[in-house]
């Protein structure tokens, strides 16, 4: 019986630790690796800089928390893994545990509906920044990032990501952004604006990218 509640213990806290690996210098980083499918939302604060200039580090702290108190469940809730939050940008991962084969419809779904809620948020505060977001879906790596000792953590790697967080970067204030492969994985009556094409920081051609209206 000892032994038994033993193993669930591990059990539960491995599963609480996926995205920070505690126990990674066990295992072969080869073992931990998986190449696989993926959606990779990303979303940040329009303006956030010169807000953060002007502002009372107190009341930044306090704007960021009203966002993310409302977001951080929700995102959860619809199955993305929050990967992390550095300051005003967050980025989350659908099918990091290949368990989500309509992740880009998740991801998709799950943007707009963190746009609205964002801007439920923020009608009562008409001097806060607002969030623009993006959502790419392609191939990526899933395994340990970091060093060969300390701390090490779970993510993805690939051109997939670093598009997605171009992407972000071109979205209207308010609005989604979508690269091609998630829009051809969208469900019938997705109601998609095709941006002009897109000249991106590392990308060598034009990228195809539209403003998501609804699902």
């Amino acid at each position: 019986m000892l032994m038994l509640i033993a193993f669930v213990a591990i059990a539960v806290s491995a599963r609480g630790e996926w995205h920070e690996e505690r126990f990674s210098p066990l295992y072969l980083d080869e073992t931990l690796a998986e190449t696989r499918e993926a959606s990779i939302l990303f979303a940040d604060l329009q303006g956030f800089t010169s807000f953060s200039e002007q502002t009372h580090p107190a009341r930044v702290a306090a704007m960021l928390n009203g966002y993310f108190g409302r977001l951080v469940p929700l995102l959860e809730q619809h199955g993305g893994v929050v990967h992390q939050i550095i300051g005003d940008a967050v980025m989350v991962i659908f099918n990091q545990r290949g368990d989500q084969p309509d992740h880009a419809a998740l991801a998709a779904r799950t943007a707009l509906e963190f746009q609205a809620a964002a801007t439920e948020v923020a009608a009562t505060h008409p001097d806060w920044p607002r969030f623009r977001a993006a959502v790419n879906s392609g191939e990526v790596l899933a395994g340990l990032v970091g060093g060969p000792s300390g701390h090490r953590k779970h993510g993805v790697v690939g051109d997939t990501v670093n598009l997605a967080a171009r992407l972000e970067a071109e979205a209207p204030v308010g609005k989604v952004v979508v690269g091609a492969d998630t829009a051809a994985a969208l469900p019938p009556g997705a109601v998609l604006e095709r941006l002009p094409s897109l000249q991106v920081k590392g990308k060598e051609g034009p990228i195809e990218a539209y403003v998501l209206h609804s699902l």
